[in-house]
Parts: C-alpha cells; structure tokens; sequence
C-alpha cells in the first residue's frame, strides 16, 4: 500500500535549524513524523511525508520526507492509497482532489475541524468525544478517536527529582497554555516548581510578585526535555479550550510525571486520565490535586500505563485497524 502524509509548511529554519536535522526517525523531533513512519512499518506500506515551501529529500526504508516549492505541482510517481492530512491549510486541497479513489483522513482540532473541501474526506480524527459528537453531526465520514502519543524520544532519566511539579509551555508563550492560571495556584506555596518553555517577562515579573518559588528552563530541543521533565515529580496542564489534547501530556506521562489537567483542557479523559496517571481538577483546584498526587507518588506508574495504552506502538495499531475497517 501506498500513503502520503501532508504535514504543512516547511518550519522556519531561522530559530533553530538543528530541529530539522535528524540522521534516524527515532531522532526527530517532530512526533507526527514518527507516527507516519511507525505506520508504515506497521502495515508494510511504502510512504511519503509532504511540507510545502522548500526542496529537500530523505529517505529511510518505506519513508520519504520530501519538501517541494508548491504541493498543488508535485505529483508522485505513483497515485496514493491513503492520504493523511495534518491541519486544514487552502493548498491541500487540490492535492486531495487529484486523488478521487485513494482513502482520505484528515486531522486538524480546535478551530481546524473542517478542512477547505471537507466533503471529500472519508475519516476524521479526533481528540475528545465531545469533538467527535460535534464532527459527526456534519458528515457522514467515519469519525475516530486519535490516541495522541509522544514522540519516542520521551522516556524517563534517572536522576535526582529535584522539584515538586513541572509547568511546561515549550513550543509557545502565548497566554491559552495557562500561564497566570498556574502562576496563581502556585503564589505562595513552597512547592519547587520547573518551568519549561519560551516565555514572556510579564508571566517571570508576575510569578516573582506572587512569591512562586520557581527555576526558568526556558526553551529547549525537545530531544532535552525528557532529562529536564524527570528532575520533576508532578506535571501541570491548564491550557484554555483554545488548545486540544495538548502534548505535553503524553510527554509528561512518557517521562514518568502524573499529571494534574484543569477540567476544561481538551483531552479523551477515559483514555489519558486514571488512578496511575493523574487527575482532573476544576481550575480553581491546581495546588491541591498537585498535593494529592505526591501523597501518593510512590505508588504510581505512569509509564507503564502509557507505554500499554497510549505509545507510539499502541497509538498507530489503533489508527491502522480503524483505517482498514473503514476502507
């Protein structure tokens, strides 16, 4: 079988090109790449990972990642089987539509639900049941539910565990990843807190006014992350409903962290959340589900739980049976 997996446009080099450099799959710091690639290996199939805007290729095995000036001009030697979409971008669409018999799925949350050409697609996925309910009501597609994994790279490190709870915003500082939310819960308190991630000198001036006892880690290669995220016992996410499924809870759980997530954070709650994973608490509650998670930390096994139900592996052997069933 044949796939393509459009993933976008080529990320700016201009920040940190080193995010872009990987001699091995397992390396990269991108998870969506990963899971196309885990795909295909897992189903036998030969593929393809599009961006749009540059030139560049590589190749491992059954997996190509191509950069091409414009998608909506490159045609593959071979017609796909199955296209995947990451995200509703305008310049998709005439791709897909070249393509009347291959099987297409599309996954874009939040604002993204409906691509441009939305018809056309035959699978969407998910994140929540209330997303699905909601897709479901305006197509007639088959609507999945999408394990969302971390990239492979995430894996406890031994080390001392220096800090109470990890905050973590890594790929942005903007305001929905629930910055003053935590930095309130945390005013005060003597709990030892790890932040991670680029932000702003508004959220530093106001976590020193409230009194957060708290370390800057700043941004870094995600390949840093996991030994940065097991000096920590706990992990926080209180993003606003503008974010869906955000990553860094599988991460944090990948690492081994319980999580705390605020009641209003997009997530599949009977798959990501139980007894040794973490728990959800309305937003006024952060402290004290924190606290409860270190009451009973030793007893709890993030990892395993993750690495059973929501890892790379079990994640692609959940989207390949639903994809063969539907087509």
């Amino acid at each position: 079988m044949r796939m393509v997996f459009l993933r976008g446009a080529v990320p700016p080099a201009s920040e940190h090109p080193e995010k872009l450099e990987y001699s091995d799959v397992s390396e990269c710091e991108d998870m969506w790449t990963q899971l196309f690639y885990t795909l295909l290996r897992h189903s036998g199939s030969t593929g393809e990972l599009l961006y749009q805007g540059g030139e560049r290729v590589r190749q491992f095995g059954q997996f190509t990642e191509r950069w091409v000036p414009r998608l909506a001009d490159y045609q593959p030697m071979l017609g796909p089987d199955v296209i995947i979409c990451r995200g509703g971008f305008d310049w998709y669409d005439s791709f897909v539509s070249a393509f009347s018999k291959a099987f297409k799925v599309y996954y874009g949350a939040g604002e993204r639900f409906f691509p441009p050409g939305f018809s056309s697609y035959d699978m969407f996925l998910v994140d929540t049941p209330e997303q699905q309910r909601a897709v479901q009501a305006k197509t007639k597609a088959k609507v999945e539910l999408l394990v969302k994994p971390a990239a492979a790279l995430f894996a406890p490190v031994e080390t001392e565990k220096e800090y109470h709870v990890c905050f973590m915003a890594n790929a942005t500082g903007a305001a929905f990843k629930g910055h003053e939310l935590f930095i309130e819960a945390m005013a005060g308190s003597s709990l030892k807190v790890m932040a991670l991630g680029n932000t702003d000198q508004r959220f530093i001036d106001m976590a020193k006014k409230r009194d957060v006892n708290v370390k800057w880690g700043g941004w870094s290669l995600r390949k840093h992350l996991p030994a940065k995220l097991s000096r920590c016992r706990v992990g926080v996410c209180c993003s606003t409903r503008k974010d869906s499924c955000p990553r860094v809870i599988p991460e944090y759980l990948a690492c081994g962290l319980p999580v705390v997530i605020t009641e209003d954070v997009h997530v599949w709650r009977e798959k990501y959340v139980a007894p040794q994973t973490g728990v959800v608490v309305p937003r006024g509650d952060i402290r004290k589900g924190i606290k409860a998670l270190l009451a009973r930390w030793d007893d709890m096994n993030p990892r395993a739980y993750y690495e059973e139900h929501l890892s790379m592996a079990a994640s692609v052997s959940a989207l390949w049976k639903a994809i063969r069933k539907a087509m």
